[in-house]
C-alpha cells in the first residue's frame, strides 16, 4: 500500500523541481532585465537531471506499488465472489439434506426399508465425489470446484471430477489458483450453456505424469474451429458474438500459468473441447 508520507515527499520534490526550473528559466532568458543567480547552461542540466532522475524513479516505484495493489484487490474480489457462490451452495444444500431426510422418515414410516437403504446408498455416491475434492492439500482449489459444480448443477450441467493426486508439492498461491481456474471453469459452464443438443457434461481430471501436476478441464459445448485454436490466448480475443468485456480470461489465465512454469493447450472436436494445464512439481524444480 501507498503510504500517504510518500506520496507527500514526492510532491515536494517536484514543486522544488518545477520551482528550480523556473528560476534557471529566468536566469537563462531574461539574464539581463530580471537577475536572479548566476548560472551557466551545464550547471542548470547538472542541477536539473538529478532531480528529474529522482522523481522519475519515484514515480516508477509509485505507479508500480499502485499496481501491485490493485492486482492484490482484483484478486481479493474474485475470491470473495467464488465464497459468496460457495455460500449460496451451502444454502441450497441444506434446503436439500432437509428434503433428503424427509424422504427417508417417509420410507420408514411406510415400513420401506430396502427403498430407505438404497436412497441412503445413492446420497453417499453423490457426496464421496465432494470429498475427494476436500482431501486434496489445496483448500482454496477444493472450495472452488465445490461453488463452479453447485453452479454448473444449477445449469443442468452433468458434473463428473477424477482426483488421482493430493497435490502437495503443487505451490501456486490461493488467488492465483482461483483466476486460473475459476476462468476455466467459468468458460467451460458458459460453453456448457451454448450447447443446443444432447447431455450437457463437464469434467475436471487431476492427475500426476511424468513430474507434473496435469488438470484438463472439458466440456461439450460447441467446437472451436483449429483456425481459433491458434488465437485463442491472444489479449482481447473471444468466439463469444458479444465482443464487449470478453476475451481477457483465457489470456489471464496463460499469463498466470506461465509465471509458475506452467503449461496450458487446447483439443477441440464435436465432441469435446479440452484445457490441458499442467505445472511442475515443487520437487521437480529443486
Amino acid at each position: 500500500m501507498i503510504k500517504k508520507p510518500a506520496i507527500i515527499a514526492l510532491l515536494l520534490l517536484i514543486l522544488a523541481e518545477a520551482c528550480l526550473v523556473i528560476l534557471l528559466d529566468l536566469n537563462l532568458i531574461n539574464a539581463p532585465a530580471f537577475p536572479t543567480f548566476a548560472v551557466d547552461s551545464a550547471t542548470a542540466v547538472q542541477l536539473i537531471a538529478p532531480l528529474l532522475i529522482i522523481t522519475s524513479l519515484a514515480l516508477t516505484y509509485l505507479l508500480f506499488k499502485y499496481t501491485e495493489k490493485e492486482i492484490e484487490i482484483n484478486n481479493q474480489r474474485i475470491y470473495i465472489d467464488n465464497l459468496r457462490e460457495s455460500l449460496e451452495n451451502l444454502r441450497a444444500q441444506r434446503h436439500d439434506f432437509m428434503s433428503h431426510l424427509q424422504v427417508i422418515l417417509g420410507f420408514l414410516q411406510l415400513s420401506m426399508g430396502e427403498e430407505a437403504r438404497q436412497y441412503v446408498q445413492s446420497l453417499c455416491s453423490e457426496i464421496s465425489q465432494p470429498t475427494r475434492i476436500i482431501s486434496t492439500n489445496q483448500p482454496t482449489l477444493a472450495a472452488l470446484i465445490r461453488s463452479k459444480m453447485g453452479v454448473a448443477e444449477s445449469k443442468g450441467i452433468t458434473w463428473q471430477c477424477e482426483i488421482s493426486s493430493d497435490l502437495r508439492e503443487f505451490l501456486v498461491p490461493g488467488p492465483v489458483i482461483t483466476r486460473i481456474f475459476g476462468n476455466l471453469l467459468d468458460n467451460a459452464i458458459e460453453a456448457c450453456c451454448r450447447q443446443t443438443s444432447g447431455e450437457k457434461r463437464l469434467w475436471l481430471r487431476l492427475y500426476d505424469k511424468e513430474g507434473e501436476y496435469v488438470f484438463e478441464v472439458g466440456n461439450t459445448g460447441p467446437a472451436i474451429p483449429l483456425a481459433l485454436q491458434e488465437r485463442i490466448f491472444e489479449k482481447g480475443f473471444t468466439t463469444k458474438k458479444e465482443k464487449e468485456g470478453h476475451g481477457q480470461g483465457l489470456f489471464i489465465v496463460k499469463s498466470l500459468a506461465t509465471g509458475y512454469n506452467g503449461k496450458i493447450s487446447i483439443q477441440s472436436s464435436e465432441q469435446a473441447t479440452v484445457f490441458i494445464l499442467s505445472f511442475p512439481r515443487w520437487k521437480e524444480l529443486n
